[in-house]
């Protein structure tokens, strides 16, 4: 990218404060029309990059998509009112409000895995808050990632929404321009350079990482009910996801029942057809982890007993992602514990119980970005909710609401419109008798 380029985003960011939202909405629908213009060709590049199945393709690509954008279409003229806020009575004469305006240029730098839906959804959000925007996609679905390119000439000004295609040296150089917030989703470590980058110039990130999101099975849990979604999430995308469940407890009492029915449920879907691992040098990471143990052509999903077989010690530090998780079986919280030492913070957490209590000590002790309750990976679906992580598995918030706030500069406005005999005291010169009018102030105001 070139610093014309940059400027002319700039300038553009700099113009879109006086958009109202009519416009903005314009530019939503111009991009969901696209969206349902292409799905056959999204579908067939998400094929060609790692032979996602279509109905995975609709679902966690396409699907939410689509309603995340028709979401801010429906919310967006009311999200960018100012919003009135109370004015204290040491204020009286002033009104208060907060007024939303876009933070500039923002540069958002995309992942693998879903490279459609997590290009696409963090967009949506960047331009309804009336950013302009520089996309970096991943350089591993170059079919996604041009069609993510025609997508962006057919739908936007050039000096609104511009993609660079390349390697990590591209994300490197566009670390290298002075953006107004960046948001990145991908690994920790690659998350961490990223913050640095951003740090040493003080420009604003959202970071969507991961971890080794944990699963809780409790021993009055229903256990085909757990296999089914614990074995989905696994499936699915073949388990490269963020929010894939990445280690299971299960309770000592159900540990054998659990895995007999979940190495049946799952040789019974043998005739479905998943997702590729995205790349040989993944799929040999995979078989690092597990000391080649796992044939990973041989199975769609595939469970590791760290009860009986402890010679696994990537496998418990490093975040899978992939068709694999470990079990290790619990009696107490305190058995999860030492897990958690090691693993803080990770980006979604999975209890499956009856029990309420049990459930309420789940989350109390251990901290995650998102929870899901006998469920799994679908709350990130409900636009009312917050997505993110936080430590480890990273900073800031979106989708719905949440994206439009995290995109927009929340400015706070005070304007007064009548005389406010408090404030008078508060200028030169300090009387006693000014003194005397702090000390009744203090008396009702604090």
């Amino acid at each position: 990218m070139t610093s014309k380029i940059f400027d002319s985003l700039k300038l553009r960011a700099h113009k879109n404060r006086f958009e109202n939202a009519s416009v903005r909405i314009k530019k939503l629908k111009t991009l969901q029309s696209w969206i349902k213009n292409h799905e056959s060709d999204i579908e067939a590049a998400l094929y060609a990059d790692f032979k996602k199945p279509a109905f995975e393709a609709q679902v966690t690509e396409i699907l939410f998509t689509l309603s995340e954008v028709k979401f801010f279409i429906q919310n967006l003229s009311c999200w960018m009112k100012d919003k009135r806020v109370n004015t204290p009575l040491s204020l009286f004469g002033h009104k208060s409000y907060v007024h939303y305006e876009n933070k500039g240029v923002v540069l958002l730098v995309s992942p693998w895995n879903y490279p459609f839906m997590l290009t696409v959804a963090p967009l949506i959000a960047a331009v309804a808050a009336g950013n302009t925007v520089v996309i970096k996609p991943s350089e591993l679905t170059p079919h996604v990632s041009q069609l993510l390119e025609k997508m962006i000439k057919d739908c936007f000004d050039a000096d609104d929404v511009t993609l660079e295609q390349g390697d990590k040296e591209k994300t490197t150089e566009l670390l290298g321009y002075h953006f107004d917030h960046v948001f990145f989703t991908g690994s920790t470590s690659v998350g961490k350079i990223v913050a640095k980058s951003c740090a040493e110039r003080l420009i604003p990130y959202t970071l969507e990482l991961g971890g080794k999101s944990p699963a809780i099975i409790d021993a009055n849990a229903n256990i085909e009910e757990a296999v089914r979604k614990i074995q989905w999430g696994k499936f699915a995308n073949r388990g490269q996801a963020c929010v894939a469940p990445d280690t299971l407890f299960v309770h000592k009492k159900i540990k054998s029942a659990f895995l007999a029915a979940y190495k049946k449920y799952d040789e019974s879907l043998k005739s479905e057809t998943p997702s590729d691992i995205i790349s040989a040098r993944h799929s040999e990471r995979l078989k690092n982890l597990t000391n080649n143990q796992v044939d990973l052509k041989s199975s769609n999903t595939a469970l590791i007993d760290l009860d009986d077989v402890t010679q696994f010690p990537k496998i418990q530090e490093e975040e899978i992602f992939g068709p694999i998780a470990t079990v290790s079986e619990f009696e107490s919280i305190e058995d999860i514990r030492p897990f958690y030492e090691k693993n803080k913070n990770p980006l979604a957490l999975y209890v499956f119980s009856k029990n309420t209590d049990f459930i309420d000590q789940v989350i109390r002790n251990f901290p995650s970005g998102g929870v899901g309750i006998n469920t799994l990976v679908v709350h990130l679906a409900n636009h009312n909710l917050p997505f993110g992580g936080v430590g480890n598995s990273g900073q800031g918030r979106y989708h719905g609401h949440f994206g439009f706030l995290e995109f927009s500069h929340q400015r706070a406005v005070l304007k007064q419109w009548g005389f406010n005999f408090l404030l008078e005291i508060l200028f030169p010169p300090y009387t006693t008798r000014k003194k005397q009018a702090i000390d009744w102030m203090k008396k009702f105001l604090t």
